[in-house]
C-alpha cells in the first residue's frame, strides 16, 4: 500500500462514497487508489471549480463531507473558488490536493510555485487556501496522512462547519506505507454544546415577557437542524418567523408564522414587523451581515428598540456587526430545546394569540401583483411564480448569483421538505447550476432545479456534460436577457445611467449547446409555453436546459438598500455594535 492508497482507505473510514475532480499529474495517485476502492465513485467533472462546487452542493444536503481534488498548481487554484464559497456558508468541504516532488522543489519544477530565499526553500503555496478554510494540513511523509485526515473531517464538522484542505506531494502519494486508518473522532463531531444555564432563563424570562417576539433564523440554525425546534419555540411564543436569504426555507413558508427573508432582498411583511412591532429578537445562528441588515442601515429593518437575543456556536460573531444585549453561545439545536424547556415551565406567553392575529394581518395586507401573463419577452417575476406551481413541494432548487435571486426571495416560497440553496455571502456566478449536480446525487429522488442566469451559465455550461454522465435528472432554467442585469443596473445608479460590459453582443442559444453536451434543450419564448415546456422537463428522467427569453428592463422587486447606492464612495460608518454586554458561556 501506498500513500494514496492510506489516504482512499481512511476516506472509505470516515464514510465518504462519491469524490468530485478533474485528474493531474498531482493527484493521479490518489485516482489510482480511488479504483481499489469499491465503496468510493469518482465522478470527473469540466473544470475543478465546478468539483468544489458540486462538493458543496453534496455536502449541504446530504449532511455529511463533501470531498473533490485537485492537481498540483492550476488544478488547486481552480479549486479555491467552490472552497471560498463553502467557508463563506459553514460547508464542510475536504480539498485533496497534489503538490511538487519534495526533493525537486526551489528546482522550478513542472507547475511548482516554491521559490529559493536566504532562508531555504519557501513552499508558501498553500497559504493561499489559509483564509478560505478552517485548517490546512500539509502531509510530508506517509505517517502524516492517516492523523491529518482524522483531524480534518473533524475540524470540517465540528462547532461552525466549514471547508479544510490536505496538501500531499506527489512523492508521498507514491511512497510505500504502513499504519492503519485513525476511526473518526464521531463523539466530538455529535457533540452540541450548551449554553450557560443563567443565560438560558434570563432569555426565557425576556422572551415570556416580550411585547411581540420575532424570531430571526440564519445559516446556523439550518447547519444545526433546528427547524423543528424554530417552529415549536414560534408556536409557543406566537412569534414570526424571518429568515437571512440563506437560511430561507428552514422553515416551510407556508407555515402561518412564517413572514419571509430579511434584508436588502427581504419581504416587506418581515420588515414592517420588525420595524414597527417587535421588541425582542431571536436571532439564531444570524450572523447580521451586510445583506440581512442592508449594509448595516438602521431601519432597514432593524432598529434600536429590537433588543437582540442571539445565540451562536460561534463566540466570535455574537455582537460583531450589531449589538445584542443577551448572548446564548452554543449549538442552535439544543439552545432551541433549552429554552423550550424553560418557557415551558413559565407558562409559555400570555400574548401569543394576540400576536398571531397581528401577523395574520400583516400578512393578509400584502399582496404582490403579478405582471401580464402576455408580456414578451417573459417576465421573472411570473415565471417564479409558474415554477412554484408547478414543481412539487418536495424539490431541490438552487440559486445562482443575479436579478433572477431577486425574484425567488420575494416569490416563490420553500414548502415542507424543499431544499433552497444558494451560494450566500462569497456569490459566485456559476455556483448554482454545479451545486445542484451534487444536491441531486445526495437525493435522488427529488427534483433538482437550478435557476440561473446567462452570465451565470456561461461560465459553468460545459458541466451539463457532467450532469449527463452521472445520470442526474436536472432541469436547468436559464434566464436568458443577454445582459449582466444586477451590475448594469448598479452603473447606471452610479454612473449616471453610463453603462460598460454588461451587454453580450453575441447571443448564445443554450438549448443548441445542452444538446450537443448529451443534454435535451428546449427554447421558450413566452408564458403560455412555459408550463408545458417545464411540465415535460421534469417528466424526463435526465438532463434538460430551457433557454428562457428574459425581458432585460424587467423591474424587480424594490430592495431595501443597496452598495449601489450613491453615495457609497464616502468612507462607511461604523456599524452600530461593539456596546455588547458579553453573558453567554464560552
Amino acid at each position: 500500500m501506498n500513500g494514496a492508497g492510506l489516504l482512499v482507505r481512511g476516506l472509505a473510514a470516515h464514510g465518504v462514497e462519491h469524490v468530485f475532480g478533474h485528474p493531474g499529474h498531482g493527484n493521479t495517485n490518489i485516482l489510482d487508489a480511488l479504483l481499489d476502492e469499491p465503496g468510493i465513485r469518482f465522478h470527473l467533472v469540466r473544470h475543478e471549480q465546478a468539483a468544489a462546487h458540486i462538493a458543496d452542493g453534496y455536502a449541504r444536503v446530504a449532511g455529511k463531507v463533501g470531498v473533490c481534488t485537485g492537481s498540483v498548481g492550476p488544478g488547486a487554484t481552480n479549486l479555491l473558488m467552490g472552497v471560498a464559497t463553502a467557508m463563506s456558508t459553514s460547508s464542510p468541504v475536504l480539498a485533496l490536493i497534489g503538490s511538487p516532488i519534495r526533493d525537486w522543489l526551489g528546482r522550478g519544477q513542472l507547475q511548482e510555485t516554491s521559490r529559493p530565499d536566504s532562508s531555504g526553500i519557501d513552499q508558501a503555496f498553500m497559504q493561499m487556501y489559509q483564509p478560505v478554510t478552517k485548517r490546512v494540513w500539509s502531509c510530508w511523509s506517509t505517517d502524516q496522512i492517516a492523523p491529518a485526515l482524522r483531524k480534518a473531517f473533524t475540524t470540517a464538522q465540528v462547532g461552525r462547519p466549514g471547508p479544510v484542505a490536505i496538501e500531499i506531494p506527489w512523492d508521498v502519494q507514491a511512497a510505500a506505507a504502513a499504519g492503519s486508518v485513525e476511526p473518526p473522532d464521531s463523539a466530538l463531531v455529535r457533540a452540541r454544546p450548551r449554553a450557560g444555564k443563567s443565560e438560558t432563563a434570563a432569555a426565557a424570562k425576556a422572551l415570556a415577557e416580550a411585547e411581540f417576539p420575532l424570531i430571526l433564523v440564519g445559516n446556523g440554525a439550518r447547519r444545526s437542524g433546528a427547524a423543528a425546534e424554530v417552529i415549536a419555540l414560534a408556536e409557543l411564543l406566537g412569534a414570526p418567523i424571518s429568515s437571512s436569504f440563506v437560511a430561507k426555507g428552514l422553515i416551510p413558508e407556508d407555515h402561518p408564522l412564517s413572514v419571509g427573508i430579511c434584508g436588502w432582498l427581504g419581504h416587506p411583511v418581515a420588515h414592517e414587523l420588525i420595524r414597527e412591532h417587535a421588541d425582542v429578537i431571536l436571532a439564531v445562528g444570524h450572523r447580521f451581515s451586510d445583506q440581512s441588515t442592508s449594509w448595516w442601515t438602521e431601519g432597514r429593518p432593524f432598529v434600536p428598540q429590537n433588543r437582540i437575543i442571539q445565540v451562536d456556536v460561534e463566540p466570535r460573531e455574537i455582537a460583531r456587526t450589531w449589538p445584542a444585549e443577551t448572548a446564548l453561545v452554543g449549538d442552535a439545536r439544543a439552545v432551541l430545546s433549552d429554552l423550550l424547556d424553560r418557557l415551558s415551565d413559565l407558562g409559555g406567553r400570555p400574548g401569543a394569540p394576540e400576536s398571531r392575529r397581528l401577523v395574520e394581518r400583516a400578512k393578509s395586507s400584502y399582496k404582490l401583483e403579478l405582471p401580464d401573463p402576455d408580456a414578451e419577452p417573459m417576465n421573472p417575476l411570473r415565471i417564479a411564480d409558474q415554477v412554484r406551481r408547478i414543481l412539487p413541494r418536495r424539490s431541490l432548487l438552487s440559486i445562482d448569483t443575479g436579478n433572477h435571486a431577486h425574484y425567488f426571495s420575494f416569490n416563490f416560497p420553500i414548502l415542507e421538505g424543499g431544499e433552497f440553496l444558494n451560494p450566500g455571502g462569497w456569490t459566485p456566478m456559476g455556483w448554482g447550476p454545479t451545486a445542484i449536480i451534487g444536491a441531486a446525487l445526495a437525493k435522488p429522488g427529488l427534483p433538482a432545479v437550478s435557476i440561473t442566469g446567462d452570465g451565470g451559465f456561461l461560465m459553468v455550461c460545459q458541466e451539463i456534460g457532467t450532469a449527463v454522465e452521472m445520470g442526474l435528472p436536472i432541469v436547468w432554467l436559464v434566464f436568458n436577457n443577454g445582459v449582466l442585469a444586477a451590475i448594469r443596473e448598479g452603473q447606471k445608479a452610479d454612473f449616471a445611467g453610463r453603462t460598460i460590459g454588461t451587454e453580450f453582443q453575441v447571443s448564445t442559444d443554450f438549448a443548441t449547446l445542452a444538446r450537443a453536451l448529451g443534454a435535451e434543450g428546449l427554447r421558450v419564448n413566452r408564458h403560455s409555453e412555459f408550463d408545458g415546456a417545464f411540465e415535460h422537463a421534469l417528466r424526463l428522467g435526465g438532463p434538460c436546459v430551457l433557454d428562457l427569453a428574459i425581458d432585460p428592463d424587467a423591474d424587480h422587486p424594490p430592495v431595501a438598500g443597496s452598495w449601489f447606492e450613491p453615495g457609497r464612495g464616502e468612507p462607511a460608518a461604523q456599524p452600530r455594535g461593539g456596546e455588547l454586554l458579553y453573558t453567554g458561556a464560552a
